[in-house]
């Protein structure tokens, strides 16, 4: 039961609800070792369905999300590995995933893949109009880079001789491109007002503090493209770029739910009330979400 008391609650409105909508991180395939790949479901995908049916008991109106997320450098190096192509990769995966949905007994109401087109599509409407907003700018980056995490580390986040601290031993590689980078540091005081007036936003308190903390200490601007190989959203404005897969990846949560395309189902369900997300990704789901989400604006800028 170890693996549970690391999940994180990330909620917008922890009260009685007339309609909860439960967003569960896509599943990835593993990544490692040298078998072929495997789908591997989470405590979080469990506990999520768990929530979801108890809610539904009440009488809830809930509306259960999950999936796969499918772009991406270590999905390009897995499917190099397997001899297939990143797409046929996906398509293999995902049935896998849907699959074992019956034998879990599995409740989501809907199983998005961000390869999906109309996800997409809205992808890059987004983040079209963070840029035209004046957050997102051309940089170089320079710094070390984790491929199994698909994630960028500050000096924190190093090991002994340059090395993933998430994935013990694994070596980091030193990354040098022309990017494309989001304004995060712009919203350093706007997330800790956010997080001061909304105590619950995030739980346990340990992790609340943890991410307050990491908040406080300054935050850097966030490259959300990469130029080195080409499996992702291209980036609309400039399709020499993808979009960095966890940007992109996050957008799934308002996708899924209508963004763009059903605005009577997205007005329903968003923002979530409950999100479920795992200790190590928590700092993409309380700190790079919300800021994105303010540098859209707009209506409920912020869940």
């Amino acid at each position: 039961m170890g693996e549970l008391n690391e999940t994180i609650v990330v909620t917008s409105h922890p009260d009685h609800v007339k309609s909860l909508f439960t967003a569960n991180p896509d599943d990835a395939p593993s990544l490692t070792g040298e078998s072929p790949l495997r789908p591997i479901v989470g405590p979080n995908s469990v506990l999520t369905s768990v929530g979801a049916r108890h809610m539904r008991q009440r009488g809830e109106e809930v509306f259960f999300l999950t999936g796969t997320d499918e772009h991406g450098e270590p999905v390009a190096l897995a499917a190099e590995r397997e001899g297939v192509s990143p797409q046929e990769l996906a398509d293999r995966n995902a049935e896998r995933f849907k699959a074992l949905a019956p034998l879990l007994h599995a409740s989501n109401d809907f199983f998005i893949r961000t390869s999906d087109p109309e996800h997409v599509r809205r992808v890059q409407e987004f983040l079209t109009r963070v840029k035209d907003n004046g957050y997102v700018y051309e940089g170089t980056y320079d710094g070390w880079y984790c491929p199994r995490c698909a994630d960028f580390k500050n000096e924190n986040e190093i090991g002994p001789d340059n090395t993933c601290l998430i994935h013990e031993g694994f070596p980091l590689v030193l990354e040098h491109e022309e990017n494309y980078f989001f304004k995060l540091s712009a919203y350093q005081q706007q997330l800790l007002d956010f997080y001061d007036a909304n105590p619950d936003f995030i739980q346990p308190e340990s992790a609340r503090n943890e991410v307050i903390s990491f908040v406080s200490r300054g935050l850097r601007d966030l490259s959300i493209s990469r130029s080195t190989f080409d499996w992702g959203i291209s980036v609309p404005w400039d399709d020499k770029h993808v979009l960095y897969v966890w940007i992109e990846a996050l957008l799934n949560y308002a996708t899924a739910i209508g963004y763009g395309t059903d605005s009577k189902r997205f007005d329903e369900v968003w923002p979530a009330n409950i999100h479920l997300v795992g200790k190590d990704i928590a700092r993409f789901h309380a700190v790079i979400w919300p800021a994105m989400l303010m540098g859209y604006g707009g209506r409920r800028q912020c869940s």
